[in-house]
């Protein structure tokens, strides 16, 4: 077992038995490490090419980054006249609330009171129906999204296949 000793010789820790010098000084150590670990020039290149995509790769991608930012941009549309939608509806629905608190407020029979009520009953409803049918609208709209196919075809997958000979066995008699 080999234990070094170290003294402090006011530009680092030298070790005792005559070893190399350990400098403090953190830029020189942080450029010794990165000529220790980090590869040369050219092998820095050969590695960048090796994993840089080819121009039919860097194709598809760009692409499928197109279609990607596309679609959140409609889904955004989409989404956005969803709310504005729900507003609005729900603005009616408060006006329509203060006209017929107004209106029942002014009523002389229960009858003419339960017929004010109705009328904005019905309107509620059919607001609430509006909320629905824009909602499984939205719905329809995400789903076909997501059902249509995410990634643009590589080059590879475009160019058709060769056409299959099918050759078929000769069908078997059934004999007793």
């Amino acid at each position: 077992m080999l234990i070094y000793s170290l003294a402090n010789t006011g530009r680092g820790f030298q070790q005792l038995d005559g070893g190399p010098t350990m400098s403090m000084d953190f830029t020189e150590q942080w450029s010794n490490m990165q000529k220790m670990f980090l590869p040369t020039s050219e092998v820095s290149t050969a590695l960048q090419k090796m994993f840089l995509p080819t121009p039919e790769i860097a194709a598809t991608f760009r692409e499928n980054a197109r279609r990607f930012w596309e679609n959140q941009g409609r889904a955004l549309d989409s989404m956005q006249a969803l709310a504005n939608g729900w507003f609005e509806r729900r603005r009616a629905g408060t006006h329509s609330a203060r006209e017929t608190a107004e209106r029942m407020c002014g009523t002389v029979t229960y009858f003419d009171l339960m017929q004010t009520y109705q009328d904005w009953a019905r309107g509620a409803f059919e607001r609430i129906m509006a909320d629905g049918l824009s909602c499984q609208q939205q719905i329809m709209a995400a789903t076909g999204a997501l059902a249509s196919p995410p990634l643009a075809p590589s080059v590879s997958e475009k160019q058709p296949e060769p056409a299959r000979s099918e050759t078929r066995a000769p069908a078997r008699s059934k004999t007793p």
